[in-house]
């Protein structure tokens, strides 16, 4: 079934062509936010990328340009770190989707590298539900519990994690160039009770930006915790697909 085309890189004539063939998207959603000392801060919009990219390859789709800016209000005290509100990464989502469906597109995946994404998303795609004929499916990590039991170190608070040996081995698989493991840490904050249950965000735990032990990484462990991304949220997009 493996056909799929580049939007950045197509003709607006391909575009149609292909879509009147294959109605499908595949949009990746990212985030400009920070990732310790050592990690650069697209590295949620490079992984996202990277994921969209390996289901296009393995399904269809169009694929889309990653969307660059998220919802990161939890690293708004982070110079460099971007983010939009609630209310604006909903109506951005929106807009793309309302785009997509003017175009001929039935079917969009939505593959999130940064997990405060999913929430207003999911609100947008609700909304969109009553009005547009596009059926969307978003994805973050689907794979999390194969995941736990394939890293060496544990997870912060239970499953959480950020810019440690999950991410960090992804990247040195991916952009190698672009990780500074000689910075690299291990960091697990001390959890509050207020975290989750009122304004307290993870920003104003952490010291260094880490979740994790990003010293245990390697790229050999970030082409397995890849695929494994991959081959679940193909499957799931397979599965989408196959039900409409």
């Amino acid at each position: 079934m493996a056909d799929w085309l580049d939007a950045a890189a197509a003709t607006w004539e391909e575009c149609r062509d292909y879509l009147a063939a294959y109605p499908c998207a595949i949009l990746p959603m990212g985030a400009t936010e920070q990732h310790g000392p050592h990690l650069p801060q697209n590295t949620d919009t490079l992984l996202a990328q990277a994921v969209a990219a390996g289901v296009a390859r393995r399904t269809c789709g169009l694929l889309l340009p990653a969307q660059p800016v998220g919802y990161s209000w939890v690293w708004r005290d982070y110079p460099g770190s971007l983010t939009f509100s609630f209310d604006t990464l909903r109506a951005v989502v929106q807009d793309l989707a309302r785009s997509l469906a003017r175009g001929g597109c039935r079917s969009l995946l939505i593959v999130h590298g940064h997990g405060a994404n999913p929430n207003p998303v999911k609100y947008a795609i609700r909304e969109l539900a009553d009005e547009l004929d596009l059926l969307i499916l978003q994805v973050f990590y689907p794979h999390l519990q194969q995941l736990r039991r394939a890293v060496d170190t544990q997870m912060w608070a239970g499953g959480n994690f950020h810019a440690e040996e999950i991410e960090t081995s992804m990247m040195l698989h991916l952009h190698p160039d672009l990780v500074r493991m000689d910075r690299a840490v291990c960091e697990y904050p001390e959890p509050s009770i207020e975290y989750e249950m009122s304004a307290l965000p993870m920003g104003a735990l952490s010291q260094s930006g880490v979740f994790g032990d990003a010293t245990a990484a390697t790229a050999e462990k970030g082409a397995r915790f890849l695929d494994m991304w991959i081959e679940r949220a193909a499957a799931l997009w397979l599965e989408f697909l196959d039900s409409e």
